[in-house]
Parts: C-alpha cells; sequence; structure tokens
C-alpha cells in the first residue's frame, strides 16, 4: 500500500532530529487507512510478486512468534505514521513488516518502531529503488535501530541487507554477512536470522529463523496445534475409559450386592422353611407350640 493519509503541523520541518520527530503526532488510524489489496502498491500499480508474497508470509509468521516471545508486536502492511523531512509533514506508510514495543497500534508512530523490513521488488527498477532507497530512508529519519531488505527471488544472487542504525552518525550501517551467514539483532535480543547457501534457495525462501537458539520453522504452529489436539484426544479418551470403568466398577458393585440381597433372602427363606416343618413336627405330635 501507498500513503493515502497526511498531516502538516506547524512549525514546519526543524533539522534537529529529535524536534522534526517530537512534531510526529500519534494519530488514530482511519478505518479508511486500512483499506486496500494488501501487499499491492497503489503508486505503481503492483501487486506483489509470488515470491514476495511467499516471503511475507513465512517470515511474518516466524516473527509474529518472535515478537510474542519477546513482548513485543508484529505488523505487517499496516499504516504507521512517517515523518517526511522533504514535505515537511508527516505521512502514513506501509512497512512490509515491523516490530513495536508499542501493544497498541491504533495510532503507532515510526518512532516507535524497533525492527523493520522490506521485501524488495526487482521487476521494475523504479519499485525496486523505492523499497532499497525511499523506504531504507524514512527508516533512518526515524532512527529505528535495524532495517532490513530481504530478496526473495530465487535467482536474485542477493538475500538479505541488513542495516543497523548508528546515532552518532544519524546514518545506516550494513552489516557484512557473517561467516556463519547467520545474523545477530541488537535490536531484538535473542533474534537470529540465518542466510541459507544458494544451492537451497526456493521462491520466498533464502532465511531460517532463531530465537533464542531456537530454530523457528514454517508450519510449526500448525504442528503443535496438531499435537495439542492429539493430546488433548487421548486425554478425552483417557477420561471416558476411567468412566467407562468407574461404570463398570459401580455395575459390578451393584451385582454384587444385588446377589448378597438375593443369599440374604434365600437364607432367610430356607430359615422360615425350616422353623414350618418343626412346628408342623410338633403338631403331628400332638404339642402345639
Amino acid at each position: 500500500m501507498t500513503a493515502r493519509a497526511m498531516f502538516k503541523p506547524e512549525p514546519r520541518f526543524n533539522n534537529d532530529r529529535e524536534a522534526r520527530l517530537a512534531q510526529l503526532r500519534p494519530i488514530p488510524h482511519s478505518p479508511e487507512s486500512m483499506d486496500g489489496i494488501p501487499y499491492f502498491d497503489e503508486e505503481f500499480q503492483m501487486a506483489a510478486s509470488d515470491a514476495h508474497r511467499k516471503t511475507i508470509y513465512f517470515l511474518g509468521a516466524l516473527l509474529d512468534r518472535v515478537a510474542e516471545r519477546a513482548g513485543l508486536r508484529g505488523v505487517s502492511d499496516y499504516p504507521i505514521w512517517y515523518w517526511v523531512p522533504e514535505l515537511g509533514e508527516q505521512r502514513i506508510l506501509y512497512p512490509d513488516y515491523a516490530l513495536t514495543a508499542n501493544p497498541d497500534i491504533r495510532s503507532l508512530t515510526a518512532k516507535e518502531l524497533v525492527f523493520a523490513l522490506e521485501v524488495v521488488t526487482t521487476s521494475r527498477r523504479e519499485k525496486e529503488l523505492k523499497d532499497t532507497v525511499r523506504m531504507r530512508e524514512h527508516n533512518r529519519v526515524h532512527g529505528i535501530p535495524e532495517f532490513l531488505l530481504v530478496y526473495p527471488e530465487p535467482d536474485d544472487e542477493r538475500s538479505v541487507i541488513w542495516h543497523r542504525y548508528d546515532a552518532r552518525t544519524d546514518q545506516y550501517h550494513p552489516i557484512p554477512l557473517p561467516a556463519d551467514r547467520r545474523y545477530r539483532s541488537r535490536a531484538v535480543p535473542g533474534l537470529d536470522i540465518e542466510v541459507l547457501e544458494p544451492s537451497a534457495w526456493t521462491e520466498g525462501r533464502k532465511l531460517r529463523v532463531y530465537y533464542q537458539s531456537e530454530e523457528l520453522r514454517e508450519g510449526q504452529v500448525e504442528e503443535q496445534a496438531r499435537k495439542a489436539a492429539e493430546q488433548q484426544a487421548a486425554q478425552e479418551r483417557q477420561a471416558k475409559e476411567q468412566e467407562r470403568q468407574a461404570r463398570m466398577s459401580a455395575e459390578h458393585r451393584a451385582e454384587q450386592e444385588r446377589q448378597a440381597k438375593e443369599q440374604e433372602r434365600q437364607a432367610r427363606t430356607s430359615a422360615e422353611q425350616q422353623v414350618e416343618q418343626l412346628l408342623g413336627r410338633l403338631r403331628q405330635a400332638g404339642l402345639e407350640p
């Protein structure tokens, strides 16, 4: 999505970073800012490629799990207020994915972001420059600690360009790919993103995500849900079996009590018959009781 809302405060743009960011106001996002086709660039009238879409869904799902564990909030193609220096006003932009420590995102501003990434569209030069240059600059202006460019196409020799913000120079510095091909985030401690070997690249799949040394795998949530459902079903079967056994035990006790009562009745009947026989003999002997 592209910018569809703006706010121009007074005074106009101040070159001092802190002063200009102080002008960035957390205005509640309107319902109209939520409209639009996901990951569709209205400026260039371009839909995302399959590799772009797969990368966002893949990385977004894993980073959402990182956010949950790290006490953060993930947003994807969601309206965020940015200050645009060349216009001297704030506008809504839509990063492909970002992390914020603010749990209330209804009026989210870019200065509240700790991590952002753009999945780069390379099929059109103007769109690629927007993703790689303009969005990088927008994030730099707000001092977002880490900004990633992700190249999703498997035939593109690029994978990730990891930018880290330096407050002293007010610039982003690209981080070289580590020897173990594993970037380690400073903004989100415990988050690592590994670049796979090129021979393992597939459409939208060039990376692995780790949190606190645990690899987060695609479909792991579904697998965990399946196992939880199986465990719950097993517990329900066990509970039903215990209920069945308890019912059988109760029926067995009831049958034993019935048999005991029957034996008691038969014993009483036998004793009454014996008494009656004894009385009969006494009467026959002329001895009335």
